[in-house]
């Protein structure tokens, strides 16, 4: 009995803590993220104030560098001073005021990204031109740069991946509600895995191989083209290194799974090797339907068979919607997955919690399948009989009025909203000992924790390539006949400052100032757009100003500037198209190993035999011709040489000529080039009339004449 109430006694002690870190963590959501410490595991914020350019993570001390050039740090504008806007703005709300906030600690933040991360293209984000001028757009309680390229990273980055899921959560929205309101249901899966400190998120070469440490293998292929003999199956290839795969590919492989077999699709029940025939005896199992195929012409195609329904069928799902979520906590990454699943009937808590069962021993067997632990299947809360701690929760999706408006908001049956859920993982923060999410991470690397710097690199390592929102097949053509999807690319949503914002810019900035003063000071660009979010062109001006900046050389407004505003669209389409052939090679290299036939194989090889024999050609008839004047140079010197000692020798022997050629003052010639030596060293006989050396008979030059002979001679 003693025993029992000590550890109730210890319980409420935890209960208490818990409930104590998700008030810290509530309290400090506005002023900074708040996460789990990556080394002792205990809860604390990441950062004490927001990001700024004196804050100890935007601090240069650390050794990290950006273009390699000394940063400058400059205090131009206070982020935590900033609390009311001025000069001839109205004071905003407290809305305007933490959406400002925001903003200003989402620009901070990729700026210190920027210095420890190994994106290229995070590195360039707001920082590299696509013209040669930069402009500043300002409008009320806004601003935005254009001119600069965007990474579109929907995992990495702070600024572009607030932009997308922003919109992807305005369109998951209006789906959801359209699709609730035609009277179908919506459930809300989340799949989770047991995870360990020690557990790698991403996939990489298994040590001991060549490619050991990158994440896919480069070997080129040597495996025979052809099959060892006809209708024989080619042997698998055994020049590629093997591949581990982390945490995160697991789990996207084990979702696909999930979708991917009979389970979900159903099957013919076969009896002796052949579909089975359908017949009364099995109209009393629901499982079983009646399946006829049909020719062409609508007639029926044989008899009809025996269809198991799977998955999908008994539960009627018309598709799904699958979005991956990464934490880090005391038990290091946690990848789990969110999954939205369309159902025709409307959605109750007693269906939920049969799909729940179901759902959960195919996703345990799929998790054993790609090598992860089996999800828990948790265990009976007492005081209200519910599972809690599970590896499978599927929860109803509802409807419910909000605001005095009585504008109609998607929710989870637990309360939380479902566009926030699925998509807004950027401005989630951390709960308790659930850990931090990414951007929870970053603000911590960026103050220096070289474990975090590590932990982030592995982060930008295994998000690479990984799409982050999916939709099943004919999903999107369903909901379409409802509401009006979003079918813009990433790379086609603005910023949400550019509604906000007039179109033709307020001031323009040239490419040299830009380099040279802006860039190298650090939070110099989250300055100019706070600056003029809160003082409006004045206060963007100053920021200039203090930063040396010339007005009407370096910056001013576009009537005063010349040269290009905004890049063009070839510009723009270029840029674009040199992305994509990047991206386009970077798949072709991970995909070629399983997309590639023999055949493909073959040709390359030939070719690249091709490429390798014509080089080597080529460097050989080079290295022949260099040959070749080396020797005709060395055999005219040769030549000359020997031309020289043979006059010489001829002077020697006649010792009048050489004792005249001694005992006379000759006088200096000054030739105009020395091409004139090479002219007197293969002397030819003079023609009649023209001027001849007295001693050798040869042709004399014009600056030759007075002296009457070569100099040699």
């Amino acid at each position: 009995m003693e025993q029992r109430q000590a550890a109730a006694r210890e319980a409420g002690r935890a209960r208490r803590r818990t409930r104590q870190h998700s008030r810290s963590a509530r309290r400090s959501a506005n002023s900074g993220p708040t996460s789990v410490d990556p080394l002792t595991g205990t809860f604390a914020p990441a950062l004490a104030t927001p990001l700024s350019p004196c804050s100890e993570a935007t601090d240069d001390s650390s050794p990290a560098d950006l273009r390699g050039a000394a940063r400058q740090v400059v205090n131009l504008v206070s982020t935590a001073a900033q609390s009311t806007l001025t000069t001839g703005q109205e004071a905003a709300d407290d809305g305007t005021l933490k959406r400002l906030r925001l903003r200003d600690q989402r620009r901070r933040l990729r700026e210190a990204i920027q210095r420890f991360t190994r994106l290229s293209g995070l590195k360039g984000c707001g920082t590299r031109l696509t013209g040669e001028r930069v402009g500043v757009h300002v409008g009320k309680a806004a601003a935005r740069f254009a001119g600069l390229q965007s990474c579109h990273s929907v995992w990495s980055c702070p600024i572009c991946q607030a932009r997308i899921r922003a919109a992807r959560s305005v369109e998951l929205e209006k789906a959801a509600l359209a699709w609730l309101k035609a009277g179908h249901g919506l459930y809300m899966a989340t799949l989770t895995v047991p995870h360990w400190s020690r557990v790698r998120l991403a996939s990489q070469v298994k040590d001991g191989h060549k490619c050991a440490g990158q994440r896919s293998c480069t070997c080129r292929c040597k495996c025979p083209v052809l099959a060892p003999a006809r209708n024989v199956p080619k042997p698998p290839c055994t020049c590629a290194c093997p591949v581990d795969p982390g945490q995160l590919a697991r789990v996207v492989e084990a979702w696909r799974g999930v979708q991917g077999g009979t389970w979900w699709t159903g099957r013919h029940v076969i009896r002796d090797g052949a579909p089975a025939l359908w017949s009364q005896g099995w109209e009393d199992d629901d499982q079983y339907v009646r399946r006829q195929e049909f020719d062409g012409q609508g007639r029926p195609a044989g008899p009809a068979t025996v269809w198991q329904n799977g998955f999908r069928d008994r539960w009627g799902i018309v598709g799904t919607t699958r979005t991956i979520e990464i934490t880090y906590g005391a038990n290091g990454w946690h990848s789990h997955a969110h999954v939205l699943i369309w159902t025709e009937d409307p959605a109750t808590e007693a269906r939920a919690e049969a799909i729940e069962e179901e759902l959960y021993a195919r996703w345990a067997k799929r998790c054993k399948a790609v090598g992860l632990p089996t999800p828990a299947r948790g265990e009976i809360r007492e005081k209200d009989g519910k599972r809690v701690r599970k590896g499978v929760d599927v929860t109803p999706v509802t409807i419910e009025k909000a605001g005095p408006l009585a504008k109609y908001v998607v929710k989870l049956q637990e309360g939380g909203a479902l566009a926030m859920e699925m998509t807004r993982y950027d401005l989630k923060v951390a709960r308790g000992e659930k850990g931090m999410t990414a951007l929870e991470l970053a603000a911590i690397a960026a103050a220096g924790n070289g474990q975090a710097i590590e932990l982030w690199r592995e982060y930008e390592f295994a998000t690479r390539g990984i799409q982050c929102l999916t939709w099943s097949q004919g999903l999107r053509e369903r909901l379409a006949h409802l509401v009006e999807l979003d079918e813009r690319e990433d790379d086609q949503i603005p910023d949400e400052e550019t509604a906000e914002t007039p179109e033709a810019p307020s001031l323009l900035i040239t490419r040299e100032a830009w380099w040279r003063s802006i860039v190298p000071v650090h939070g110099a660009r989250a300055d100019i757009l706070h600056a003029a979010e809160v003082g409006g062109l004045p206060g963007a001006i100053g920021v200039l100003d203090k930063l040396g900046l010339v007005h009407g050389v370096d910056y001013g407004p576009p009537d005063q500037m010349s040269g290009p505003v905004l890049p063009s669209i070839p510009q723009l389409r270029r840029g674009q198209a040199a992305r994509t052939a990047r991206r386009d090679r970077r798949k072709a290299v991970d995909d070629a190993v399983l997309t590639r036939t023999p055949a493909q194989w073959a040709h390359g090889q030939e070719q690249r035999r091709a490429a390798t024999q014509r080089q080597t050609e080529a460097r050989a008839a080079q290295t022949t011709a260099t040959n070749d004047k080396l020797a005709a140079a060395d055999a005219r010197r040769a030549q000359a040489a020997d031309e020289f000692a043979r006059r010489r020798a001829a002077l020697r022997h006649n010792p009048a000529a050489a004792s005249t050629f001694e005992h006379a003052e000759p006088r200096p010639v000054r030739l105009s080039t020395s091409t004139y030596l090479d002219d007197m060293a293969a002397a030819r006989q003079a023609p009649p009339g023209a001027p001849a050396c007295t001693l050798c008979g040869g042709e004399l030059a014009t600056a030759l004449v007075p002296v009457g002979r070569h100099t040699m001679c």
